[in-house]
């Protein structure tokens, strides 16, 4: 919706502007186990594609200014193919690891540099969070949070990149169904918060 409006303001050549407003206007809720959350990441790695085959026009195209140059770009290879590209370095790395061809001491070396790089982009982002809005007000949910940031590279990656490889799949095949989003709903939490 975001990108067709943009595309229509470009078009008309009629100034525009796109915000983040910080302040949640809506709450939404989020998968409550893995397979859920799954599903949902399958559909939005499905709806990003259809998004950016709708609109290919968009790509590189200068009349369409940071859409065109940066953002969709962007989207492109980040969110698309990103997967594929880590997926392949998975199979390249196994093929030359069982030939003999690695360098233990540089792939520790790189593997280290590589997990610091995500912790200090989960650190540096949670930082500005707790700078710019100070939504968590108890310590110890930053602390988990800080927690999660050290598996999230181990455990949470890997999934997704699974799961936006099988969404793609998925498209190719044709699958259009969301797939079933089963809600719990607030009412658990709403007791817990009126029971502290």
């Amino acid at each position: 919706l975001v990108v067709r409006m943009r595309k229509f303001m470009a078009l008309q050549k009629l100034p525009y502007k796109v915000v983040y407003i910080p302040d949640p206007l809506c709450w939404t809720e989020a998968p409550s186990n893995y397979s859920i959350l799954g599903r949902q990441r399958n559909r939005w790695a499905r709806g990003t594609i259809e998004t950016l085959l709708i609109h290919r026009d968009v790509f590189l195209n200068p009349k369409y200014g940071l859409m065109g140059m940066f953002s969709y770009p962007f989207w492109f290879f980040y969110e698309w193919m990103a997967p594929f590209v880590e997926f392949s370095g998975l199979v390249v790395f196994t093929l030359l690891a069982s030939l003999g061809r690695v360098d233990w001491t540089f792939f520790a070396t790189l593997l280290l540099a590589v997990y610091c790089f995500a912790l200090f982009i989960s650190a540096f982002a949670l930082l500005t969070e707790e700078l710019s809005f100070y939504k968590y007000t108890q310590k110890r949910d930053v602390f988990k949070m800080i927690l999660v940031a050290l598996v999230e590279p181990i455990i949470y990656h890997p999934r997704t990149v699974y799961w936006s490889l099988k969404g793609n799949f998925d498209l190719w095949r044709g699958k259009k169904s969301w797939g079933e989003m089963t809600r719990t709903g607030f009412v658990q939490y709403k007791k817990k918060v009126a029971s502290l």
